[in-house]
């Protein structure tokens, strides 16, 4: 299955840029289309490629033009836009698209609870199913799962780390170690199922960089930033806890919900579906990683 002509949704954002960059890199010299609604700024047109234009609600019959001639849509959407993606989808098979690679991107198995509490998870839950019921139609689909995004989850508190009041609230003694994957990793290897396009279709794939923790993490972040103050919490209290904030309503504790699944996720190289090997992705380490993504935070701040 050849998959050459691609239609980019969400190419400017942290990811988005990336899969553009990585796509015009590629040796297998993918035609670049590039989805924008009207009221935002439109990107620059990639070298050989197009920007096409729709509507701001995704209308279907635009969506359907934009994606004719297309071999491949790759969504980058934001999360908080994951809801259009039955949009795309639909568009998808009436423009006998080949391959559909959603906004996934984080994690795999989504325990019952969290569904509940987090409807974002839920519409994730539905997508798959909606583009497994389109596989009879010739549409085939590629989710990719990294659990966890390892420089924006220390940047932006989901590590429960607040560089702001440099505190660090620790589960447990903070060993417990988790799958983590660079922005970059993530955006090849979705170049990567373009490439290897019969091993990955109609398939949930398992990538990661490296297993890390809480307490490696903050180890290297006070070698750079002098001492934090340091709050530990038994997991299953600070859990129900959270999930009792959420529950009234009180959503900056939604994250930790995401943070206690991810927490637990277990080795994905010891797992069927772990797609490293498969797609051939660059060896990356936490030693390597760490140091310029503290650097990039503190410079940031």
């Amino acid at each position: 299955m050849s998959l050459e002509r691609i239609v980019l949704i969400g190419g400017t954002g942290n990811l988005g840029s990336l899969v553009l960059k990585h796509l015009l890199s590629s040796p297998s010299q993918f035609s670049i289309s590039l989805l924008s609604r009207r009221s935002s700024t439109s990107p620059k047109a990639p070298s050989g490629g197009s920007v096409v234009e729709v509507d701001n609600d995704y209308p279907h019959a635009q969506l359907v033009e934009a994606f004719h001639g297309a071999d491949a849509v790759i969504s980058a959407i934001s999360m908080a836009g994951m809801h259009h993606q039955q949009k795309f989808i639909d568009a998808c098979v009436e423009a006998k698209v080949k391959r559909y690679i959603p906004t996934e991107f984080g994690l795999d198995d989504l325990p019952q609870w969290l569904l509940d509490l987090r409807p974002m998870f839920k519409t994730k839950h539905d997508i798959r199913d909606h583009l497994a019921s389109k596989e009879s139609t010739g549409l085939t689909w590629t989710s990719i799962c990294c659990n966890a995004f390892f420089e924006m989850g220390i940047a932006n508190g989901f590590f429960q780390f607040d560089w702001k009041e440099k505190k660090a609230a620790l589960i447990g003694d903070g060993s417990a170690k988790w799958p983590v994957t660079t922005l970059d990793t993530v955006a090849i290897a979705v170049v990567k199922v373009l490439e290897k396009s019969e091993a990955t279709a109609n398939k949930v794939i398992l990538i990661q960089d490296f297993m890390t923790s809480q307490a490696e993490i903050l180890e290297e972040i006070e070698k750079q930033t002098g001492k934090w103050n340091v709050e530990r919490y038994d997991f299953e209290p600070w859990l129900e806890e959270a999930k009792e904030k959420v529950k009234q309503g009180q959503n900056e504790s939604l994250p930790k919900l995401t943070f206690a699944v991810a927490q637990e996720a277990g080795d994905w190289r010891e797992k069927e579906n772990s797609a490293n090997e498969l797609l051939g992705l660059p060896l990356k380490t936490f030693d390597k990683e760490i140091g310029p993504a503290i650097t990039s935070i503190r410079e940031g701040h």
